[in-house]
């Protein structure tokens, strides 16, 4: 997994633009398909605690390219698919976790 320290701003289902940090980029192995994984803060978390103890909300897209080469990020919308995307950078996760305590 690529550590990243960048955010960008998207707009989500109601039309409201949020603001996303980065976590990691994940590439499927043999192919050019990549993936960005991304945290938003949960704007339904509303426990009476500081802000930096408030939940945040892991997703996921597709990266691609648009006609002039930029990468824009694709919603996942087949279950598989994003279940999938989930379940490596899940594994990832744990590996990381597992050999830092190591």
């Amino acid at each position: 997994m690529e550590e990243m320290n960048e955010t960008f701003v998207f707009e989500d289902e109601n039309g409201k633009d949020r603001e996303a940090s980065v976590i990691t980029r994940m590439g499927v192995e043999g192919t050019d398909v990549q993936y960005i994984i991304f945290s938003i803060d949960d704007d339904t978390d509303t426990r009476d605690v500081p802000e930096d103890d408030k939940q945040a909300i892991i997703m996921a897209a597709r990266i691609e390219k648009d006609a002039e080469g930029n990468e824009t990020y694709v919603d996942i919308e087949d279950d598989e698919e994003k279940d999938a995307v989930f379940e490596a950078f899940n594994e990832a996760y744990k590996n990381v976790v597992n050999n830092n305590l190591a």
